[in-house]
């Protein structure tokens, strides 16, 4: 039987899951170029073709984070049953389960968190970007709905996303309980729609 190559976006994939979990178990400081490729079978020449350095790798594997909390939301946002108000929680809460689950266990991943922070402000930005449309996307249901009444989606969907920050970014995740965080979320969820309700 001949068995089929693996094309090299799934070596790449394969790369990302080796280095994403090393990064959570190691830390990125500690983390070299020689250990991925040694996690992933492969020699760090072949590495090497696929990714020219470990911040590249980093960056990926920051890419790919984020593109999962995006689509999740993406998600939310199909679903026929859910009303606008529904949906602003559901966001905001799946995300935040999300990062839970990704950095609570591995405090090590802070240090990707940090240098993707620090180096790669181009992603954070387009990231923010995405999420800003897509709850943008909500409250523009909620006013054809009626549920909300907001003049300006976009400008609110920012400040939505900067009064829930504290949900939605890896920062808070090690520090408090699952449980702690969700209840939260919802009481300040509440507010904002609230605010955002037609009167």
């Amino acid at each position: 039987m001949k068995i089929l190559e693996q094309t090299s976006e799934e070596i790449k994939s394969q790369i990302l899951d080796a280095a994403f979990e090393r990064f959570g178990r190691y830390g990125f400081g500690k983390t070299t170029m020689a250990e991925i490729a040694k996690d992933c079978d492969m020699s760090a020449g072949n590495l090497y073709r696929y990714y020219t350095n470990k911040k590249e790798i980093a960056a990926d594997c920051a890419g790919r984070c984020m593109k999962n909390a995006e689509q999740l939301w993406r998600e939310i946002l199909k679903q026929p049953d859910l009303s606008p108000q529904n949906r602003l929680t559901a966001i905001v809460l799946e995300k935040l389960n999300y990062l839970h689950q990704q950095f609570s266990d591995h405090p090590p991943l802070f240090e990707l968190v940090m240098y993707i922070s620090g180096e790669r402000q181009d992603l954070v930005a387009d990231h923010l970007g995405t999420l800003q449309s897509l709850v943008a996307e909500i409250l523009a249901e909620g006013n054809r709905t009626g549920d909300f009444n907001v003049p300006d989606v976009l400008g609110t969907a920012k400040a939505f996303l900067a009064a829930t920050t504290k949900f939605n970014t890896p920062h808070f995740m090690g520090t408090f309980e699952l449980k702690e965080l969700e209840n939260e979320a919802r009481e300040v969820v509440q507010l904002l729609i609230q605010g955002l309700a037609r009167r």
